[in-house]
């Protein structure tokens, strides 16, 4: 499995380096955790992330962890959640979120919020019934999740059309979801 994995982020790296425009696909945690680290690697200035919660089953895997916690680290950085649930507010990648919030001095670069049932048909509606995991990294890199509980997606590193799209979608359903914190659970 490993040399899989290896071939996988080599692939992934060449085809940021390369610019390239070629839709991939990904599945399986180990996979997904080690493209959302290239994703975050390779992200200048904002990431918005719609997902069930933010839990640690994917984000604490070691690839995801590092590149999420070196993107934090960097205060000219901007992240932006939604989240379906608050069943993760109290588990360490929401706290890690928290904690840099408040590090930043709640200067709105990390943002976490709560979709309420409309947002939800929102993206419903979008992705034909289905409430699909999605991320998208700056103007021009997405990743989207269409089986979340086997973490099957598809994405591209080069796709302004697709990635315009998404974003879009995410301040449509921004506007359909409330403000939370680590005090709000």
């Amino acid at each position: 499995m490993c040399k899989l994995l290896d071939e996988y982020r080599i692939y992934l790296e060449n085809l940021v380096r390369e610019k390239s425009t070629v839709t991939f696909s990904n599945g399986g945690k180990d996979y997904a955790s080690i493209l959302m680290s290239i994703l975050l690697d390779n992200t200048k200035s904002s990431v918005c992330m719609f997902c069930e919660g933010f839990g640690p089953n994917l984000i604490t895997q070691s690839d995801y962890w590092s590149a999420l916690t070196k993107y934090l680290d960097n205060k000219d950085k901007k992240l932006h959640v939604i989240v379906n649930s608050k069943d993760y507010i109290k588990q360490e990648p929401l706290q890690k979120l928290f904690d840099t919030q408040r590090e930043r001095n709640n200067d709105g670069s990390i943002m976490v919020y709560l979709i309420n049932d409309e947002g939800r048909e929102i993206i419903k509606q979008q992705f034909n019934g289905a409430l699909n995991n999605f991320a998208v990294f700056d103007e021009d890199m997405y990743r989207l999740e269409y089986l979340p509980s086997e973490y099957k997606a598809f994405g591209s590193f080069n796709n302004t059309d697709d990635t315009k799209l998404l974003r879009n979608l995410f301040d449509r359903v921004l506007e359909k979801s409330q403000l939370i914190n680590d005090a709000s659970a």
